[in-house]
């Protein structure tokens, strides 16, 4: 009997080079940059407004992709518990030194 095996199901979802839960910080990046391109359009021109939140839909998908290949997936899941922490408590990793 032959058995199929799915070699994608060990990698994040992708979609448009962002990876994982990435998408989400992209997700609130682009309702944030419409609200500020709303409210710079209210303010002046209709065509200012759409010029502002272009223009921050891509400066931030640019970050995004720039911290993502800063930070991996699990070193972002790392990093964000550890900006909870105290600063007088310190991580060691799990290799003991003796």
């Amino acid at each position: 009997m032959k058995t199929q095996v799915y070699r994608n199901l060990d990698r994040p979802f992708t979609l448009l080079g962002i990876k994982g839960r990435y998408i989400v910080f992209a997700g609130a990046a682009i309702i944030v940059s419409i609200v500020v391109g709303l409210v710079a359009g209210a303010i002046g021109n209709t065509f200012v407004g759409l010029a502002v939140a272009m223009f921050l839909i891509v400066a931030s998908y640019l970050g995004i992709l720039e911290i993502q290949q800063r930070f991996p997936e699990k070193a972002l899941s790392r990093k964000l518990g550890s900006l909870g922490l105290p600063k007088f408590i310190s991580i060691r990793s799990k290799v003991w030194k003796r």
